[in-house]
């Protein structure tokens, strides 16, 4: 009888391949060999599982499974994704569980390997990124513009060139790691016993430690520093977003690179204007009778000019008048989009009597015509 491999891994037939990997590590963490020793049938069903994860696993032989209920000898491997064999496992046998873990993308597991590889002499380490806020106008942000920023990092120590050295001296090797950077010990769990292997807390990888370390900088290298930073803001930037200014981070570890320097974008708000893409839009308000017989507005710019516009005779409210090239621009665009003004007429609340007279007269005209 073919076997159910749905059934076995506890999916549904229309699991998703990552959701069918998921349940591979919770039965893989579940049912190892090793953690029922005294289950003569906890190999097999291990196998069973591995078997059920291989077919499901592979689109093709899934597609195959799910058409004709069987895969051929070949879908039978009895191998896992990665090539780990679970046949036959007795609970005296060793294999390396760490191995498998980290194929299935436990590689900071606790209790298990840490590797971190340094060289054991002079790390050339990239300095860290840093970061910035700055607020720029409404008006900065679409034209572009240029700002002088104060900020603090670390610059390579002057006395020791970041070598973190006291002139004159040099380096030893060090003791607990004897030159390798990295140390070892066994540790014991349910699994077997694994060696661990985790950088070196004396000398932090390199190696060797200083003989005596710099006054200026207690041998980091790196001292902290005040500078001034010109900061280039392209036009079409909006909140949010980031300008990286290359080099300008803080010093690399024994003259390694420079990190970067990230400008952290906010624009603030204009009370003029909404912006919205490329667009600006700017509502204004005129009289009844403006509206009526039209009238030329003043429509500020961005630029800080303003332009003059024709709202044409019989405009009713909430109408849109379009100024071309006068809106906005999008990073990397150097065209500029429109600037929109939306029309309000204003309907008055208080009359004078005269305004009351004209406006009766008006009424009786618009009766007339409407019933002529």
């Amino acid at each position: 009888m073919a076997k159910d491999y749905y059934k076995i891994l506890g999916v549904s037939k229309d699991a998703t391949a990552e959701e069918i990997q998921k349940r591979y590590r919770e039965l893989v963490m579940k049912n190892h060999p090793d953690l029922h020793k005294d289950d003569p049938d906890s190999s097999k069903k291990m196998a069973e599982i591995n078997e059920a994860y291989e077919i499901l696993s592979n689109p093709e032989k899934r597609a195959q499974y799910d058409r004709f209920g069987t895969v051929g000898p070949e879908g039978r491997a009895g191998y896992g994704a990665g090539g780990f064999d679970f046949t036959g496992f007795s609970a005296g046998d060793s294999f390396n569980f760490e191995d498998l873990l980290r194929n299935f993308g436990f590689g900071g597991f606790e209790g298990f390997t840490e590797t971190r590889q340094r060289t054991a002499a002079n790390v050339r380490q990239r300095g860290e990124d840093m970061q910035y806020p700055i607020a720029i106008t409404l008006k900065e942000s679409i034209f572009g513009t240029k700002k002088e920023i104060r900020i603090t990092r670390n610059e390579t120590c002057t006395v020791c060139n970041g070598s973190g050295l006291k002139p004159g001296t040099g380096y030893t090797t060090c003791s607990t790691c004897n030159g390798t950077g990295t140390v070892k010990r066994v540790q014991r769990s349910i699994f077997g016993e694994f060696i661990v292997q985790t950088t070196c807390p004396t000398c932090h990888g390199l190696g060797k430690i200083a003989k005596e370390k710099c006054s200026s900088c207690r041998g980091t290298g790196v001292t902290r520093v005040q500078k001034t930073v010109e900061v280039t803001i392209p036009g079409g930037v909006e909140t949010g977003m980031r300008v990286r200014i290359r080099g300008e981070g803080n010093a690399g570890v024994h003259k390694g690179p420079r990190g970067d320097l990230y400008i952290l974008i906010r624009v603030e708000k204009d009370p003029r204007f909404e912006k919205v893409g490329d667009k600006l839009f700017y509502a204004t308000h005129i009289t009844f009778p403006e509206a009526a017989l039209g009238t030329i507005i003043q429509v500020p710019l961005i630029e800080g000019e303003y332009e003059k516009l024709k709202v044409p005779a019989g405009t009713q409210s909430n109408t849109e008048l379009i100024i071309r090239g006068k809106g906005a621009r999008l990073v990397g665009n150097r065209r500029r989009g429109d600037l929109i003004v939306k029309i309000q007429v204003d309907v008055p609340t208080r009359l004078t009597p005269k305004e009351k007279t004209l406006i009766k007269k008006l009424g009786e005209i618009y009766n007339d015509k409407k019933n002529s």
